[in-house]
């Protein structure tokens, strides 16, 4: 008995192994070129492989049967292929991969802070891409920003360079900038940030438009940036030189380089990024005084992950910033030898962690994240001073300018933790809850300034992902913040705190249905709010008539809330060579008690300040329509148009006399300025072969309304129209690839070759420096090379 027991268990085992000893093993190329790192992902087992150096998987130990492979690399289509086992069978296999010009097949994170397929994403995402930054020649993230529907990147200020990214018609603070899914960009970080990170750190940009991805925090009322950081793939090392002359007159030079390593097992990677800027700055109307400035940007990091085991992953990231700016004039003094000056010193430190962990049945996901960010800047922000001789007098505004230094100090904390369900095939669970910290100490001693603010936030959320029919997705979800806010302001003797406590649920509900296999509707609705706090636009500061103008929060702010809706209709299809993608959107968002900046006034002291007060409630709507069509590798076109409206709910005051005798009559607004009507991009890039490249870039901008302080002494302030501007940028490049995988690429070009550009700046030093509007940059020349190896 017991020998034919063991008989028994012997010829049992001996068969589960016959049975398991089946295997796959194959190629995933493109046009005859292997793939390294593509992923291979066995959906009835929920694992997958990746490719080695030769583009070759091998997954063993397979019971017979039938599975479906699916094959994705970014930048390519996914592919899909059902193959059938036999018990003890090996079988060969070829996986061709076609370019996705579109990245529509590419895998998002930002729609529902999952892992999606972009074209099954329940909201409309968009993506610029590397090779939007390369074929515009964008050397910072600001200048790539401008290129997908509903964004426009502006100037705010003609001495320190000041920009904000308008998204839908909103201003900056309206948007939620994220790094790497994290909203660790915080308020003083968001005043020069996007100009300060360099686009040799960016894999790519994933933007959700509208409140759809309230998720992420109340803030995202116009939308959410994903700024997603370079992930190691290959070995690969890329050193760059970008040699531009502003005007044909001042240098831009611009040296990076890019390295990633990653183990032949692909468990370990890790990828360096680095950037050095200098740039002279520029006068445009030669009175003495810059429009661009002077500006000195070091900037270092990593990405690095660790597969700690099939399931389990860590990641770490971790960028440095050093970046000096000067404008205003006399450069070669101090700044308060300065007749006008605006001077900024950063210093910025940014880690993130994170690690994740999947249950054996892949149905589970724990993630834990913590990102931290600190900021010190030393500024100076002054007019009127001089050269002290002995024996001079030490007059009002030369004391004035001895004491215009500043120093502010912001410390921000993310700390989180998500758990994902894959509760069937037809509904996925995500919730989560995050503490948001943000600490911002800002001391102007010479203006009696100083802002002590810290904002807490606790932040749960949950999400419903819910597929009733094959073609129908509902999305539903909400977050509760708590806000705990301490604040105390102080400017020129008037000192209040702003100690409060808030309660806000923010819903969100979204729906997709694929009417046909290339046409998809979208639908979504959600709530926002701003706190009562500071923003990155109250810790900017420019000077109008030689007086620092501050911001200063009306001690009755309230809480603004949204209500934000929107509409797509989108198309995708490949017509044989030819890839086609076409969206329209509409977008309608409601504020309430929206913030205004209106009441500028002069102290007795010199300082202009303007208050930050409620409004009685304003409308945004209107339309993007984006179109793409590729044609192999061969050229690529791209554009994007906006077209809006954006008003007031009733007429609001800019601006009055403070004498109620003077005749001068109120400055009065029913339409939100810095907003043209219509606002676009268009790029093109044609590639006759593998050496030569040629782009074409474009960027819209319609007429608009800006506010114009024309008197320093009553700080009168009215609205000019300005003029429309179609900026054009041409590139040329010539890439050689050496023995060994070595390349080398040469390029030139011209930015703004028209010199579509503002004409009616203000001059000297009692210059109105928001005065600013249109293209960020003249008529600008540039060449250069490449040099690396993958």
């Amino acid at each position: 008995m017991l020998l034919r027991l063991l008989s028994l268990t012997t010829f049992l085992t001996a068969q589960y192994l016959f049975a398991q000893n089946a295997s796959i093993q194959g190629t995933v190329f493109h046009k005859n070129e292997p793939i390294v790192g593509a992923a291979i992902y066995i959906q009835e087992l929920g694992k997958g492989v990746r490719t080695n150096s030769q583009g070759s998987f091998l997954i063993t130990n397979l019971k017979s049967g039938t599975y479906s492979i699916r094959a994705t690399f970014t930048g390519y289509k996914t592919t899909e292929k059902s193959i059938s086992l036999n018990d003890g069978e090996e079988k060969n296999i070829l996986i061709l991969l076609e370019e996705d010009f579109f990245n529509t097949n590419d895998v998002v994170v930002t729609a529902t802070r999952n892992r999606i397929r972009k074209q099954d994403a329940p909201v409309v995402v968009n993506t610029i891409s590397k090779r939007t930054f390369e074929a515009t020649q964008s050397l910072s993230l600001a200048e790539g920003l401008s290129f997908s529907p509903g964004l426009r990147l502006e100037n705010n200020c003609q001495n320190c360079g000041f920009t904000q990214l308008r998204m839908n018609g909103l201003d900056g603070p309206y948007s939620q900038i994220l790094i790497n899914s994290r909203p660790i960009f915080s308020a003083l970080a968001g005043v020069y940030g996007l100009e300060m990170l360099p686009a040799n750190m960016v894999d790519r940009i994933e933007i959700i438009r509208g409140g759809g991805s309230v998720l992420y925090g109340g803030n995202a009322i116009a939308g959410t940036v994903n700024v997603i950081t370079k992930d190691p793939i290959e070995n690969s090392f890329e050193v760059g030189l970008n040699q531009a002359f502003t005007n044909f007159q001042e240098s831009d030079r611009t040296l990076t380089f890019n390295a990633s390593l990653v183990s032949e097992d692909f468990k370990k990677g890790i990828t360096i990024f680095g950037m050095n800027r200098e740039r002279n700055p520029w006068d445009a109307n030669q009175d003495g005084f810059s429009e661009l400035t002077a500006l000195k940007n070091t900037t270092f990091g990593f990405d690095a992950f660790w597969n700690l085991a099939a399931r389990s992953k860590i990641k770490f990231n971790l960028f440095t910033i050093n970046e000096f700016r000067r404008g205003g004039s006399d450069f070669n003094l101090e700044p308060h030898q300065s007749r006008l000056a605006e001077k900024l010193q950063h210093n910025i430190l940014s880690i993130n962690a994170s690690f994740e962990h999947y249950s054996k049945n892949y149905k589970h996901k724990f993630a834990i994240y913590q990102a931290v960010q600190w900021v010190d800047r030393e500024s100076y922000y002054g007019a009127g001073g001089s050269i002290l001789n002995p024996g001079d007098s030490l007059t009002q505004d030369i004391l004035l300018a001895l004491n215009a230094y500043g120093q502010s100090n912001d410390f921000s904390s993310v700390t989180g933790l998500q758990y994902n369900y894959e509760i069937n095939t037809k509904l996925q669970l995500t919730s989560g809850t995050e503490l948001n910290i943000n600490q911002v100490k800002d001391q102007m001693p010479g203006y009696q300034r100083s802002i002590q603010q810290q904002v807490s936030t606790l932040g749960t959320y949950v999400q419903l992902e819910y597929k009733p029919l094959a073609k129908l997705t509902l999305l539903t979800g909400a977050r509760f913040d708590y806000l705990d806010i301490l604040g105390e302001y102080q400017l020129a003797g008037e000192k209040f705190n702003n100690d409060k406590k808030i309660s806000v649920l923010i819903p969100r509900i979204t729906l997709m249905y694929q009417i046909h296999k290339f046409w998809k509707l979208r639908s979504s609705f959600a709530q926002g709010y701003r706190g009562p706090q500071a923003f990155d636009e109250d810790l900017h500061i420019e000077t109008v008539g030689g007086a620092a103008r501050f911001i200063l929060l009306d001690q009755e702010l309230k809480t603004e809330r949204s209500n934000s809706a929107n509409f797509s209709l989108n198309f995708e299809k490949m017509l044989g060579s030819l890839q086609a993608t076409f969206l329209a959107e509409a977008f309608y968002t409601e504020l309430n008690n929206p913030f205004i900046l209106s009441n500028q006034v002069e102290l007795p002291s010199g300082v202009s300040v303007i208050t930050k007060r409620n409004g009685s409630g304003a409308k945004v709507f209107g339309t993007n329509l984006e179109a793409n069509i590729a044609y192999k590798n061969k050229w690529i076109l791209q554009g994007g148009i906006t077209i809006q409206r954006a008003n007031y709910a009733d007429v609001e005051v800019l601006w009055s006399p403070e004498n109620s005798s003077d005749p001068t009559p109120q400055t009065t607004t029913k339409l939100l300025l810095r907003t043209p009507n219509n606002y676009g991009f268009l790029t093109f890039t044609y590639n006759p072969d593998k050496r030569w490249s040629f782009s074409y870039a474009a960027v819209y901008t319609g007429k608009m309304l800006i506010p114009h302080v024309i008197n320093p002494e009553t700080e009168q302030t009215v609205i000019k129209k300005t003029d429309q501007f179609f900026e054009s940028n041409f590139k040329i490049s010539y890439k050689v690839e050496a023995k060994d995988k070595y390349h080398i690429q040469f390029f030139t070009g011209i930015q703004n070759m028209f010199n579509s550009f503002q004409r009616d700046f203000d001059t000297g030093q009692f210059r109105d420096a928001g005065y600013v509007y249109g293209p960020i940059r003249p008529r600008t020349l540039f060449f250069g090379l490449k040099f690396g190896f993958n």
